[in-house]
């Protein structure tokens, strides 16, 4: 086997494309260290452990679907954002299959953790993306929100709806697009 010290960069790739081949559930040190073809210790030199080289790959993997930045800034309402973030996790769980659905179940409990500390970070930002685009939105009702139904609380439950679908696996968020437009505009 070859011992070239490799970069962070690279285990990653390859640690991505074990998981779009086989699943996230095979990943292991040894096949990492096996497709980039490099000596275990190199693997070990960047990820202390199994649960580390997960964890990297899973957040490697959330960047890669999704990249919202400013995009729902740049929508111009929030259904467009919506469906855009919509299409943006389906399209990027095509590239990684059973990514969203299972990517924490069979790990271990060390990587579980972390895995969801890394989700619950991906899922905060695509929620604090969301609020900025309900509140740049010009053409909600006046007096669509108050305190017991806050533009917050509403962006949880689109939020939550939008999860579900996928993880039904459907391939629309229409239903949560009309709910939305027959309920603030």
């Amino acid at each position: 086997m070859n011992t070239v010290i490799t970069s962070k960069e690279a285990i990653l790739t390859a640690s991505r494309k074990i998981a779009i081949e086989k699943g996230l559930y095979s990943i292991n040190m040894r096949e990492v260290a096996k497709v980039c073809g490099v000596a275990l210790g190199s693997v070990y030199n960047y990820f202390p452990s199994k649960a580390d080289l997960v964890t990297a790959t899973t957040e490697d993997i959330w960047k890669s679907i999704f990249g919202m930045n400013d995009h729902c800034e740049s929508h111009g309402s929030f259904v467009d954002c919506v469906q855009w973030l919509f299409n943006s996790v389906y399209d990027g769980t095509s590239e990684y299959p059973r990514f969203f659905t299972v990517h924490s179940l069979g790990l271990t409990n060390a990587e579980k953790t972390k895995g969801r500390i890394v989700m619950n970070k991906y899922f905060e930002h695509m929620k604090d993306g969301l609020l900025v685009a309900l509140q740049n939105d010009a053409n909600i009702k006046e007096r669509t929100f108050d305190d017991r139904f806050t533009q917050e609380a509403f962006v949880d439950f689109v939020f939550s709806s939008l999860i579900a679908l996928l993880l039904k696996g459907e391939d629309s968020c229409c239903i949560i697009i009309e709910m939305i437009r027959r309920s603030i505009y």
